[in-house]
């Protein structure tokens, strides 16, 4: 894993899942570097989830919790998950996502 501070360009997302024990976000995006399509997973914190639904937000998206996200409860919380596919939101793109704090990566 690699922690960074970057600006992710024409980004699609493909899934989200946010743990509630843990408070974090994984998200399965595509985004462009360069030419190069980037298939990789992101770890945000809720204050960077937020500004990511509010920049879907701008793209006509009004995601809830309680209506968008199936949700699955654990030993150690609930689990919400959102594929954009079987929303038919997996080709919505976001030209520039910031994120606030550094993003943990894992690339595939």
């Amino acid at each position: 894993m690699k922690a960074m501070n970057y600006t992710f360009k024409n980004m699609t997302i493909n899934h989200i899942q946010v743990e509630e024990c843990t408070q974090l976000a994984e998200i399965e995006v595509e985004f462009t570097q360069g030419k190069v399509c980037i298939e990789t997973t992101l770890i945000l914190g809720s204050t960077d989830l937020n500004k990511l639904f509010a920049l879907l937000n701008t793209k006509g998206l009004s995601i809830s919790l309680t209506d968008d996200f199936d949700c699955f409860s654990t030993y150690e919380g609930d689990i919400y998950t959102l594929d954009f596919s079987k929303k038919n939101w997996d080709e919505i793109q976001i030209e520039q996502f910031c994120p606030l704090n550094q993003v943990k990566q894992i690339r595939a």
